[in-house]
């Protein structure tokens, strides 16, 4: 297999040009900021199951016991259980009395 050469004759009032947009590109992209917060930054008022028994350290029968004797208050969506962060400090109030 033969390679072949090609040649393109370009004026160099071209090429600049092409330089010098190359830089204002470059320029406007170091002037863009990132965003305030990033998604996993916002601060949810509502932790997951999940979260809400590993931080007072149940399994699961417990948190459906508690939930179900109305101990604990949740959120259901879809088929995600959320619970607010509130209920953990009162869930150690409720065991401590």
């Amino acid at each position: 297999m033969q390679s072949k050469n090609a040649f393109v004759l370009v004026e160099r009032e071209d090429i600049e040009a092409l330089k010098k947009n190359q830089q204002l590109i470059l320029e406007r992209l170091d002037k863009i900021t990132p965003p305030s917060r990033s998604f996993s930054e916002v601060q949810s008022p509502y932790i997951t199951a999940g979260e809400f028994m590993k931080a007072v350290r149940i399994r699961r029968w417990k948190f459906n016991c508690l939930v179900g004797s109305g101990k604990i208050m949740t959120i259901k969506k879809k088929r995600k259980i959320y619970v607010p962060k509130g209920e953990v400090e009162r869930y150690f109030e409720q065991v401590s009395e």
